[in-house]
């Protein structure tokens, strides 16, 4: 036989007919949809991409055969056997979209391919999915650039595209996404400026790209999202200051930009952040005081401005984040006491003030951090005595107060540490 003209079976499950169809795909599926209608389309592209990928992942679709398509594994279908949801996270798929041809699928509301091994760019054609609400295609190999067609999604609402290898600029066309509520870029290789389109997407709760190679400044366009409960920009190369323009995303319960080469001092707007239950700055180049305004977070679990330039006494107002249960200002130049009122934080597990320029005696308000379990101190300044109940609660791990002018004995409660590891 001439292997030219050879034409393989492919049998379509819900009409139990044998379609002779040819490696001429346009005309194939002229035929298909004529014969057949849509349905067989769709029916023909995915036995197409089952095809495409390797032998493994063939079996693992071994349910995708001569059966109804819409009893096969992670697809879901609507009353009409149209194909509505394609959901295959972590079956360990290893292949590429290019025969996955997206234009059969106009009724398609969900794509999930989460944890496969997709390689291979992202088609253009994804942008004939005008019905799509959910794309999952994260924990992939996928390389390139996400394609501009992706603005014609225009339904879509939760765009999960993290842990890849995407590079490129991310296209402006994202500002077209009005309906997106979630947006996720974190862990890719993407460059240039966040673009000034992200300020078009309004209804945005969830908004990750972080772990990328971005560049510039944070625009102040951010004020637009005031349904924003998530930024997270870590790990990325942003330069600037941060825009007091932040204060008016009254909605963040989480702000993390750490890891950039931010400037300048943290505004005192950050105060009206009233919901903010994670705040984390930490190693940028950030100088200035620390607000007397970081008082008002009094939602706040978390506080980490480690690792900056942060001069100035720590506010005594922290003493009202009654939440708190880590509070960390290590490697900054803070100077003067430390607060008696960061004894009021009775939640804190981790204290962290060392290596900083602070003097005077440790508080004796310390007595009443009861739930301690890391108490760093060292490289400082500090005089006077030990807190003689260090270990009041027991759950003390690591206690370090060296490189400071202590004087006194070691307080005997330290014999009860029984946690203690340092």
């Amino acid at each position: 036989m001439d292997q030219k003209n050879f034409m393989p079976f492919i049998i379509l499950p819900s009409k139990q007919l044998l379609l002779i169809v040819g490696s001429n795909k346009p005309t194939m599926t002229s035929l298909v949809r004529r014969e057949f209608g849509e349905e067989g389309t769709e029916v023909v592209t995915l036995l197409t991409w089952k095809a495409s990928l390797n032998n493994q992942s063939q079996s693992l679709l071994s349910s995708w055969d001569a059966s109804n398509h819409c009893s096969w594994v992670g697809i879901g279908c609507n009353k009409a056997s149209r194909v509505t949801h394609i959901d295959l996270e972590n079956y360990g798929l290893r292949g590429t979209l290019f025969n996955l041809n997206f234009s059969s699928f106009i009724h398609l509301v969900s794509l999930e391919l989460y944890n496969n091994s997709i390689h291979g760019t992202i088609p253009s054609n994804i942008g004939s999915l005008v019905r799509l609400t959910y794309l999952s295609l994260s924990y992939n190999r996928l390389p390139g650039t996400i394609p501009s067609e992706i603005g014609m999604l225009s339904s879509l609402r939760e765009h999960l595209l993290y842990s890849n290898n995407l590079l490129g600029p991310i296209p402006p066309s994202i500002g077209n996404l009005g309906n997106l509520t979630k947006l996720h870029l974190t862990k890719n290789k993407f460059v240039g400026l966040i673009p000034l389109e992200v300020r078009m997407l309004r209804s945005l709760i969830d908004l990750q790209m972080s772990r990328n190679n971005l560049t510039g400044s944070i625009p102040t366009s951010i004020q637009n999202l005031a349904n924003l409960t998530i930024l997270s920009l870590y790990e990325n190369q942003l330069s600037g200051s941060i825009p007091e323009e932040v204060g008016l995303l009254r909605s963040l319960h989480k702000l993390s930009l750490t890891f950039n080469n931010l400037i300048g001092s943290i505004p005192a707007s950050i105060g009206n952040l009233t919901n903010l239950t994670i705040l984390y700055l930490y190693g940028n180049k950030l100088s200035g005081f620390i607000p007397q305004e970081i008082g008002k977070l009094v939602s706040l679990n978390e506080l980490d401005l480690s690792t900056n330039n942060l001069t100035g006494s720590i506010p005594t107002p922290i003493g009202n984040l009654a939440n708190l249960t880590i509070l960390n200002l290590y490697a900054n130049k803070l100077s003067g006491n430390i607060p008696s009122s960061i004894g009021n934080l009775n939640k804190l597990k981790q204290l962290i003030l060392s290596s900083n320029q602070l003097s005077g005696s440790i508080p004796l308000s310390f007595n009443n951090l009861t739930h301690l379990q890391s108490l760093q101190l060292a490289f400082n300044r500090l005089t006077g005595h030990l807190p003689h109940n260090v270990c009041l609660g027991g759950l003390l791990e690591y206690f370090s107060a060296s490189d400071n002018n202590l004087t006194g004995s070691i307080p005997k409660s330290l014999k009860v540490c029984a946690r203690l590891q340092t």
